[in-house]
């Protein structure tokens, strides 16, 4: 009894002791670099760009580093070598970034790998399969690998909107049924939330909707998400929405842009008549860009000014928001 009660004082004082050494600066940069497998260089940059960590100082002036730093450090270094961006971890404070490494582990072992897994098309493939066996988790989990293994632009283009594609294709032809249609669209929101969650950008502003009796708001959430890895800050209203409350967001948040997802083929006349009286609810300064799977079923002769169709997907969109940018 006597040596339990003294183990446990003992551990009682080790215990605070330990708590100040992970939290002592010690570690000179060059063992924090061999240490996170990070270079030097990197270090300091992440440091002045992203204030990833804050190091103490020598009495010379040279950085020194707590444990606790070395272990923020490898574990920002372990997310970004999975597929995200430094941008968006770096806000994460030390608990959530390695809950949400864990989470990616745990993701990659339990997703087989491909045999050719830099090709979109066998993500592609492999997603509709699963979308066929109602496999949500399956499904969830490819996608995600695809992000982490090919990265998030191409896991938009190329796999995502093909994979809607696909679908539409199956709906067709009596291969899709609407539980199959359902579940695929909420895994792919779920996984499109994850991919843009934490973000803290400083961008211009997007303002992403789609007009009154356009309830398919799949295509808007891409674009939504497409924006936010450019850095936009995003204002998703959602679907099936008045043009005067569009416009009345836009002037409220001060939006360099409205970017509407047209999907529904029928009717288009009306969605046209409906673009051209948002056009001029909105202030002249304000790009609006249209796209989606019907835009190019809009029947202008010429977009009214200040009204950009976008016809080449999500890269299209891209490169209008970048070329805006500038103007």
């Amino acid at each position: 009894m006597n040596l339990h009660l003294t183990l446990v004082r003992h551990l009682y004082i080790l215990v605070p002791i330990m708590n100040n050494l992970m939290d002592t600066p010690r570690h000179p940069i060059r063992v924090v670099a061999q240490r996170t497998g990070l270079t030097a260089a990197t270090i300091r940059a992440w440091e002045r760009r992203y204030r990833t960590v804050s190091p103490g100082r020598s009495a010379g002036g040279q950085r020194l580093y707590s444990d606790q730093d070395v272990k923020r450090l490898t574990t920002l270094k372990a997310l970004t070598d999975g597929g995200r961006t430094i941008s968006v971890v770096s806000t994460l404070t030390d608990s959530l970034a390695e809950a949400l490494l864990l989470e990616d582990q745990a993701m990659v072992r339990h997703t087989p790998t491909l045999s050719e897994d830099t090709d979109p098309a066998l993500w592609v493939e492999r997603a509709y399969a699963q979308v066929l066996s109602l496999d949500s988790q399956g499904l969830e989990h490819t996608l995600w690998q695809a992000a982490i293994t090919i990265g998030s632009h191409t896991l938009l283009d190329a796999v995502i909107a093909v994979l809607l594609e696909r679908i539409g294709t199956g709906w067709i032809a009596d291969e899709i049924a609407p539980a199959q249609e359902h579940l695929a669209t909420g895994v792919i929101v779920r996984v499109l939330h994850r991919l843009t969650d934490y973000r803290n950008n400083d961008g211009p502003t997007l303002v992403v909707a789609t007009l009154p009796g356009e309830v398919h708001g799949l295509g808007a959430q891409l674009t939504s998400a497409a924006a936010i890895l450019e850095g936009w800050r995003v204002a998703h209203l959602g679907t099936d929405l008045p043009i005067e409350e569009i416009a009345n967001a836009s002037e409220t948040l001060g939006a360099h842009s409205v970017a509407i997802s047209v999907t529904r083929g029928y009717n288009i006349k009306e969605t046209a008549n409906q673009l051209i009286s948002l056009r001029r609810l909105i202030d002249g300064r304000i790009q609006l860009l249209v796209g989606g799977g019907s835009a190019h079923l809009l029947d202008f002769q010429e977009p009214p000014k200040g009204v950009t169709i976008v016809l080449s997907g999500l890269q299209g969109l891209r490169e209008n928001l970048i070329n805006s940018k500038t103007k």
